[in-house]
């Protein structure tokens, strides 16, 4: 009979103390890292191609076909703030980079594995974000960067 209650008591004992132990290591411990706490969540958006014509001479020479995405916050989902409906950032991303490519005059079509495509990027980035008002684009991302000429594409 004794031996039952010191048992009893033995794992009284036990389980206060894990207790006890448990909830002065909780808020003893220290605090995760703030980067930790703060880390971003981003999302890459994809961004329909787009088909952009070369002109070289006064004459058609083909199309730079390219299809690019961006990145974002998770929580922005594409869009704007400001209160009201979101903005299409595809729509700028598509612009932008249409408008780069079209009037770019460092672009020759004959060598375009030449072409900067990081300095595109950053432009591309930095201009939407400008357009935009913010910095909800954090990275601009090329999918494909083609040069089709004319004589390939059937008629």
């Amino acid at each position: 009979m004794m031996r039952m209650v010191l048992i009893g008591i033995w794992a009284c004992v036990v389980t206060l103390g894990s207790t006890f132990g448990a909830s002065y290591w909780k808020s003893h411990r220290s605090a995760p890292g703030e980067a930790a706490q703060h880390a971003e969540k981003l999302e890459v958006k994809k961004v329909k191609p787009i088909t952009v014509p070369i002109i070289s001479e006064g004459t058609l020479k083909g199309y730079i076909s390219a299809e690019f995405a961006y990145v974002v916050e998770a929580s922005s989902k594409g869009g704007h703030g400001g209160g009201g409906a979101p903005v299409d950032a595809d729509s700028y991303v598509m612009d932008e980079a249409f408008r780069r490519l079209y009037a770019d005059n460092n672009l020759d079509f004959r060598r375009i594995e030449k072409y900067d495509l990081n300095a595109l990027t950053k432009e591309l980035t930095k201009s939407i974000n400008q357009r935009l008002g913010g910095e909800l684009v954090r990275e601009t991302l090329v999918k494909s960067f083609a040069f089709v000429p004319k004589d390939d594409i059937p008629h």
